[in-house]
């Protein structure tokens, strides 16, 4: 086993009792400014150190500008690793990142470290967490915090546990309410892949995410779950349209603020993923997720303009990472295994065949799986892999798998629940649909 140390954001509500929620309110706007000066000043070269010196506001706390500054720089940097891969490209027509806006005109997060811009108390007689939060010098807000159990559970735990700590903490504010996103970190025992009973494999593509649970002593499948994010593409699209046609008519600011929109819409439904596959995993014994290695997978597409922007511009890697904090924080292992013709081989017999859309054939006349859901066909490849890269077995000079015909594939959309399309169906409803019944 090896000592990991994990982070988890508890989501709060503040129930303000003393001080004025004005000195928040301007707080957040000061934050606007500094995070605007902060990346034009990147843009004109200046240095971090230089940045730190320029943006300095009496009227604001030190403290909590290092951190604006910070969450700033951030953006930033991954602006130029976007800008960085569209230089790599044969074609630049794929469609060149935009730097970060520097004329927000909302409000920004304030950004604050425990015990300097923030502190939190717990308060055994009344069983409530306490919270101080110094928007500007020598002014404080104070009241009590608000919130699901489990998020209040972990900030009492971070509180009054050795083995855990808080982080920064973001404030928040919508619809009326000011919100308190609190960073709380521990460190976890995560087993070794190796010592998993369920191998969870997890094939990531354009439009689906499969995966399929496998019993690493029988081989048997334990379940399997395809989820469509489709929408995903779709609405990248349309805001591909819409920016593209504001910058061909100089609405810049237009242009950066359907970029954020398209930005808030994927990490949502990362976010929505990557918990029902943690979900998913969770359902089964001494589970590990196995991904594919997919590095090198930008620079060996090469289908022309449209399809390169499209495939490229993928959260495929951000999604894995959202995957592996949330399963390292659940103490379930990851690892990588290798990609090569895993959507083109066979899960049952391991003979070469072909896809066609969403429809994988077996071109092995003796074998038992003619044809299979192309997506989850590959996912019980990785899964395979996983078990023959510890196992000692050469995966190209073995030709057969002692495996059965798959079940039938469950695939599921992520859409409303049919209440209200603002109100989704669970994530752990959602994975507990992959579960094949005994």
């Amino acid at each position: 086993m090896g000592i990991e140390e994990v982070t988890k954001t508890a989501r709060t509500r503040l129930c303000i009792e003393s001080g004025e929620r004005s000195w928040l309110k301007d707080a957040r706007y000061t934050a606007r400014d500094i995070a605007n000066d902060t990346l034009r000043l990147k843009q004109d070269g200046y240095t971090k150190t230089e940045i730190q010196r320029e943006v300095d506001r009496d009227d604001f706390l030190r403290n909590n500008k290092c951190a604006v500054v910070a969450k700033a720089l951030q953006a930033w940097d991954s602006y130029k690793e976007l800008l960085n891969w569209w230089h790599d490209q044969d074609d630049t027509n794929v469609g060149k990142p935009s730097p970060p806006a520097t004329d927000k005109q909302g409000t920004y997060p304030l950004v604050m470290a425990h015990t300097e811009g923030y502190r939190l108390t717990y308060n055994d007689e009344t069983d409530r967490i306490r919270f101080r939060v110094s928007p500007k010098p020598y002014r404080k807000v104070k009241g009590h915090l608000r919130g699901r159990p489990e998020d209040l559970n972990l900030i009492e735990s971070a509180l009054t546990e050795d083995e855990w700590s808080l982080g920064q903490a973001e404030l928040l504010y919508r619809d009326g309410v000011y919100y308190l996103h609190v960073t709380v970190k521990t460190e976890v025992e995560v087993p070794e892949p190796e010592d998993g009973d369920t191998l969870v494999g997890v094939d990531i593509n354009e439009r689906n995410i499969a995966l399929t649970a496998l019993n690493r002593e029988t081989m048997d499948t334990l379940g399997t779950l395809v989820l469509d994010y489709g929408s995903v593409k779709a609405e990248r699209q349309r805001y591909h349209t819409i920016t593209k046609r504001c910058q061909e008519h100089g609405q810049h600011s237009i242009h950066h603020q359907l970029g954020e929109k398209e930005e808030r819409y994927t990490e949502w439904i990362l976010h929505r993923m990557s918990r029902v596959v943690v979900e998913f995993a969770q359902q089964f014994s001494n589970p590990v997720l196995v991904f594919e290695d997919l590095s090198g997978i930008r620079d060996a597409i090469k289908y022309g303009t449209y399809m390169n922007r499209r495939l490229h511009k993928l959260p495929f890697h951000k999604f894995e990472q959202q995957v592996r904090y949330k399963a390292t924080w659940n103490q379930i292992p990851c690892e990588r295994v290798e990609s090569p013709y895993n959507s083109k081989a066979c899960s049952c017999c391991g003979h070469r065949g072909y896809r066609q859309s969403r429809r994988f054939r077996c071109t092995n006349d003796s074998c038992e799986v003619q044809q299979d859901h192309a997506d989850r066909n590959a996912s019980v490849n990785v899964a395979w892999r996983a078990w023959a890269k510890h196992a000692g077995v050469d995966v190209e000079s073995v030709n057969y798998r002692t495996r059965k015909t798959q079940p039938f594939v469950r695939k599921v959309s992520l859409s409303g629940s049919g209440r209200s399309v603002n109100r989704p169906s669970s994530s752990r409803d959602i994975a507990s649909r992959g579960v094949l019944s005994a």
